[in-house]
């Protein structure tokens, strides 16, 4: 594992946005710091989607991967940090139900039947 390696570096800001979420959840304005969080996860995502190449301008027949790309840059973050914010409260069991929740929904999330649908809803 090296710093060069992609999957290295998105673990890493996976892990670093997790704590994020759970110190906004253990903070005192917790449904302000969960909403501020949600939008700063989702636009600093959407700006690594911009800057890793996925454009939204291209021929419309692409839309279903280039969306698949913006989910894949956006989705994983804000699971990430919302899974944080919930699991601080409740038994631990109800904690490790959530960051295993988490855990799942970050390895079995279908971003490419997501960025097909989301393009067949725009696309007539």
């Amino acid at each position: 594992m090296t710093v060069a390696d992609p999957n290295a570096v998105g673990a890493a800001v996976l892990v670093a946005v997790f704590v994020l979420g759970v110190l906004a959840g253990l903070a005192k304005k917790r449904a302000g710091l969960l909403l501020g969080g949600l939008l700063a996860v989702v636009v600093l995502g959407l700006v690594v989607a911009g800057v890793s190449g996925v454009d939204l301008s291209g021929p419309r027949e692409d839309l279903a991967v280039r969306l698949a790309g913006v989910y894949a840059a956006v989705l994983p973050p804000a699971i990430a940090f919302v899974t944080g914010w919930l699991a601080t409260r409740g038994t631990w069991f109800r904690r490790a139900l959530v960051v295993g929740v988490g855990v799942l929904l970050l390895a079995a999330f279908p971003y490419a039947a997501a960025g097909a649908a989301t393009a067949g809803a725009l696309v007539p």
